[in-house]
């Protein structure tokens, strides 16, 4: 399934106007549940997405890590806080003051935020979902997703971080899909 989030980086925004995570678990996974043979168990759902939905993904597995058994985000938009800074600058620095806030960097920021979430959070080897990083080496992305993984291996959290020729582009993605299904399909048939 394969959602549309317009420009909503799968966030509900700061002012709950924009409440695209509670229709995400409150409304899209029961309506897929209810409507199509799937199993609704943790360890056969994953979830993936590329750029911001390679950032949405990533989210979701750490604000609800009870759905997922398996996440692979390619090219995620992971921001530090001083990319962050500078895209507040720019034509996206209107949309992120719809969603994360005026100002800097602002408290919902900080909830939303991949690497303060891998740092902050109480992740150990115990915290059962892996994940599959995908980002090209002449990709802008590439410096967040890197810190995502140096996190990741810090805390003992299972992973795969791939570094592959290519950049920011649908030909790239294309490449890296039979290796996310067969790292989700391994994720699905464990004993």
């Amino acid at each position: 399934v394969m959602p549309d989030a317009s420009d909503t980086w799968y966030i509900n925004s700061y002012d709950n106007k924009i409440l695209y995570e509670d229709m995400f678990f409150k409304e899209l996974i029961p309506f897929i549940q209810d409507t199509y043979r799937v199993r609704s168990q943790k360890q056969y759902q994953a979830i993936s997405g590329l750029s911001m939905g390679g950032y949405g993904a990533f989210l979701y597995t750490i604000h609800h890590p009870e759905c997922f058994t398996a996440c692979a985000p390619l090219s995620a938009a992971v921001y530090t806080d001083e990319q962050m800074k500078k895209a507040l600058h720019t034509d996206r620095g209107k949309l992120f003051d719809i969603l994360y806030g005026k100002g800097n960097l602002t408290k919902h920021w900080y909830k939303n935020s991949i690497l303060h979430l891998l740092e902050s959070a109480e992740l150990d080897s115990s915290f059962d979902v892996a994940y599959y990083i995908d980002c090209g080496d002449d990709d802008s992305l590439l410096h967040g997703n890197n810190i995502a993984h140096e996190l990741l291996k810090e805390k003992g959290i299972k992973h795969e971080f791939r570094v592959r020729d290519g950049g920011h582009t649908w030909s790239y993605w294309r490449t890296a899909l039979p290796s996310v299904l067969e790292f989700i399909s391994k994720r699905f048939n464990r004993s």
